[in-house]
This record gives C-alpha cells, structure tokens and sequence, in this order.
C-alpha cells in the first residue's frame, strides 16, 4: 500500500493532542463492544439529562419550534464523550440522501491509496458541476471548500472500492449501493442514504485520522470562504450538502445540508442541519444563528 498522504499544515500537528483524546472515546467504546455493534451504539439518541444537553435543547427548541419549522431538522453531538445531545424534527436514525456530505469520506478513501491528490480541472455545467462556468483547476482542499462535484467525479473514479469500503467500515457508515456510479458516492444521485445520527458520528471519526489533515484544511476552508462561508468562522470546520428527495415523504425537490465542527483546535461541537426545500449554502447561514444560540463566536 501506498503512504498515505501527510498532514499539509503545522497547525493540525498543534490540534493533534486535542483531537487524539476525541479519538480515545471511540476506541474505549471499541474495546467494549464487538465491531459490529460500535456503528449500533453511536447511532443510537441520548435521553437530554444531562444540564449541557437540557439547555441545549431547550435554547435551540424555544427558538427554532418544531410547529412553526417543521421542514428542518437538526441534532448536536457532543464531542468530549460522544453523546448525542439535542435533536428536532425527522428520526436521526432514519437513512436519507445525504448529498455532498459523502465527499469527505471519498477523498480519504483515496488518500489510504495514493501519495497526492491530484489537480484536476472543473468545466462547469458539462461536468455536472454546481457552479456553471466551472472551478477551473484546482485540487482537493479547494474542491472541499467549495464542494466541486467535477473534481469528485473525477476523484471517485480513481478510488479503489476496496480501500473506501474499509473506510467506510473503520468510521461506521452504511456501503453505497451495489456498483454504485460516481454520481452516486458523492450524492448526486440520492441512492446512497445514511442516517443522521450514523453520519454526525462517522465526521467525529474522522477528526482524528492521521491522514486526514488535506481533507480537515478542506472542511475548515469551507467554513471561513468556501460554501459555509455563511457561518462567518474561521474557527470551524464544515461541509455542506444538497440532496436531492426522491421518496414518498418529499415535501420539496432538495434538502440542504451542513454540518459544523468547532472549535478547531479542541472539537467540542457538532451540529447537523436539514432544511428541507434550501441548499447547503444557504442552510449554513441559519447554521450560523444556531451556532450563536449554542454560544459559539463568530469571526465577522
């Protein structure tokens, strides 16, 4: 096997220690439990009892009721133990499309593979690309930030099955479906659905991963000038997805999607938002009000 890419930036080697303790809950829980009943556990929703978790809930339920917003659905993991401790709206253990929240996890897949991500070149609506005049060249960090569909196409066809059906194992997600097309690792196409709460826990995984430092100065660049810019930090790690529906229970034709992790340096938060009938963009900014609620500062 090839090395794996190392981390790009002296600043994740500062967070290291920080991120490794997030890292020992997971593997005290995988010293208790079989492997295959760790995703079971992760997935599962804490009762709010404790007082971290009771006013979380309550600031973020007073202000956002699920009667006046029932199209949006959010939860929040604490990531000092793992705990799922505020949630709204759809079953966070129910499956759903996903969208871009996926790419992530490719772009490690294909780091367990190769020395260097590569610099590809996005065309725009030709490649079936967001943005229509394209991204031009740019490599995975700018990809990640700005959510490239074109680079991940591309990226997707370049990654071993093999090596992101291990990482698809080691961080607790369900397999995309049965030869599943590019469009379809990325969520392009909805066919390939994760639960909430199995997502939320899958990024907490993620964090600590040795070579994870490309894809985590990607999310962090998404946050401060990428797709979340929204959020107005440069303290945060985020993504942002848009899904298309395409079951019975669509009440729109897109669910947009963010997550936010903060802060950098010592991952306290996690918060995953749906709003059903928005894209990603444009559901991170009431992800930034959220985050204001929690008392977590923004930059600008």
């Amino acid at each position: 096997m090839a090395s794996r890419i190392s981390l790009v930036s002296s600043e994740f080697h500062s967070g290291a220690q920080a991120l490794a303790s997030v890292a020992l809950s997971f593997v005290l829980l995988n010293c208790s439990l079989a492997h295959g009943q760790l995703a079971a556990a992760a997935a599962s929703v804490t009762t709010p009892t404790s007082l971290r978790a009771q006013s979380t809930q309550s600031a973020l339920t007073q202000r956002w009721p699920r009667a006046t917003n029932p199209r949006l659905s959010w939860l929040v993991l604490d990531l000092t133990n793992g705990l799922i401790v505020a949630h709204q709206g759809s079953d966070p253990d129910l499956p759903i499309p996903v969208g871009s929240l996926t790419k992530p996890f490719l772009a490690l897949a294909y780091a367990r593979t190769h020395n260097a991500f590569p610099h590809l070149t996005c065309r725009g609506t030709q490649d079936r690309c967001w943005l229509p005049r394209g991204h031009g060249s740019l490599g995975v960090e700018d990809a990640l930030a700005h959510s490239c569909n074109a680079y991940f196409l591309k990226l997707a066809r370049q990654t071993d099955p093999n090596a992101l059906q291990s990482v698809l194992l080691l961080l607790g997600l369900p397999s995309p479906p049965a030869e599943a097309t590019p469009a379809e690792l990325i969520g392009l196409d909805p066919t390939w659905e994760i639960a909430p709460a199995t997502l939320a826990h899958a990024y907490a995984s993620l964090l600590p991963q040795p070579d994870a430092g490309t894809i985590l100065a990607g999310l962090r660049e998404a946050a401060s000038k990428g797709s979340a810019s929204a959020l107005f930090s440069a303290d945060a790690f985020a993504k942002t997805g848009t899904a298309p529906c395409h079951n019975r229970t669509c009440v729109a034709s897109a669910d947009g999607l963010v997550i936010a992790i903060t802060p950098i340096e010592t991952p306290r938060t996690l918060l995953l938002l749906r709003q059903q009938g928005s894209t990603g963009a444009a559901t991170a900014t009431l992800a930034a009000q959220m985050l204001h609620v929690l008392e977590v500062p923004r930059e600008r």
